[in-house]
């Protein structure tokens, strides 16, 4: 059987066997993956690169101390708990009488001058508490012998809570905590702060947070509402989705 002829297509392209046009091609193609590449990276423009002598050095940020009276409030509560210890730990040994009468005062006075070393170190750790606030962030540094420096930013911040306890409530103290979006836990805790001093940086902070916001949330919006019969601190705020968060 004879075989049809082959019917050549129009649409049909002859191969390409000419050197010259396929180096002209590979280099256009490369060309045109070099400009989408390059117009992709122009689409963000990083500025600037920084040298290391333009880096803001935390240690050297401005930052404010909290109210004297945190450190005195938690000086007189951690001494009135070893005294409470101890005077538990003299009358058991009077009437026990575990321990012979040498070997107990020498072991009460052991535990008397560690009481003393930790309350120091209570008193000392806070009163190195520091905090600032600044153009895009709010600044907490804490620690006595391991500094922790926590920065929050306030596209970040979604609310504030102010809390504030009986014993705080007697030095006019109160303790603000600042919540991040899709966190449990507050980012920033800063006790000791002076009650009219809390209230203005929980206003200042919540403005922020809403300017800083793209959805631009309200600070009404960022408060949960309670009903006119309830009770409610002055001193304190009650955010929405407070239930997902201790304390």
């Amino acid at each position: 059987m004879d075989t049809p002829p082959h019917v050549k297509s129009p649409f049909e392209q002859p191969p390409i066997n000419d050197p010259a046009i396929i180096s002209d091609t590979a280099i256009l193609s490369a060309e045109k993956l070099s400009a989408e590449k390059e117009s992709s990276t122009n689409i963000y423009d990083h500025g600037r690169r920084l040298s290391q002598a333009d880096y803001i050095q935390l240690a050297d940020l401005p930052l404010s101390n909290i109210d004297a009276n945190y450190p005195k409030l938690l000086l007189i509560i951690s001494t009135l708990i070893a005294v409470v210890a101890l005077s538990l730990l003299s009358v058991f040994q009077l009437i026990a009488q575990p321990l012979p009468l040498m070997i107990a005062l020498v072991g009460l006075v052991s535990v008397a001058l560690l009481a003393a070393i930790v309350i120091k170190l209570i008193h000392l750790k806070a009163s190195k508490i520091a905090y600032g606030l600044f153009k895009h962030e709010m600044v907490l540094r804490e620690g006595l012998f391991w500094i922790s420096t926590t920065a929050l930013p306030y596209t970040r911040l979604q609310h504030v809570n102010l809390s504030q306890g009986p014993l705080e409530r007697k030095y006019n103290l109160v303790t603000l905590k600042c919540f991040s979006a899709g966190s449990g836990l507050a980012e920033i805790d800063l006790p000791g702060l002076n009650a009219d001093l809390a209230e203005h940086l929980r206003q200042h902070l919540l403005s922020q947070a809403a300017a800083s916001h793209p959805s631009g949330i309200a600070e009404d919006d960022m408060v949960e509402t309670r009903a006119p019969n309830q009770e409610t601190d002055t001193l304190s705020i009650y955010p929405a989705q407070q239930d997902n968060h201790n304390g």
